[in-house]
């Protein structure tokens, strides 16, 4: 067995797993505190989430955090779909 392909298979897999929990949570987090920064906006000292045209005021630490994990995604969401694309590349060299 080559352990060098096999630790590419499973390294793939938990950037899959680490890429999907991100995004469920990022889902979950935003429907629980009224919608994410991304979409939102600051003004005047006030920070607002957004969700589908909704604003909810929150305090600017959440904003900020609301922010940090939407940006994550552009960082893990990719990764995870490179990661897939990878396994399933993997799985039709396999004998």
């Amino acid at each position: 067995m080559n352990m060098g392909k096999l630790d590419g298979q499973v390294a793939a897999r938990v950037i899959a797993v680490i890429g999907i929990i991100n995004f469920l949570a990022f889902f979950v987090t935003a429907i629980a505190i009224g919608g994410d920064a991304i979409n939102g906006k600051s003004e005047s000292g006030h920070f607002y989430l957004a969700n589908h045209g909704k604003l909810t005021e929150v305090s600017e630490r959440v904003f900020r955090y609301s922010r940090l994990h939407a940006i994550s995604l552009w960082i893990t969401h990719p990764a995870a779909m490179g990661a897939g694309l990878w396994m399933q590349v993997y799985k039709k060299r396999k004998p």
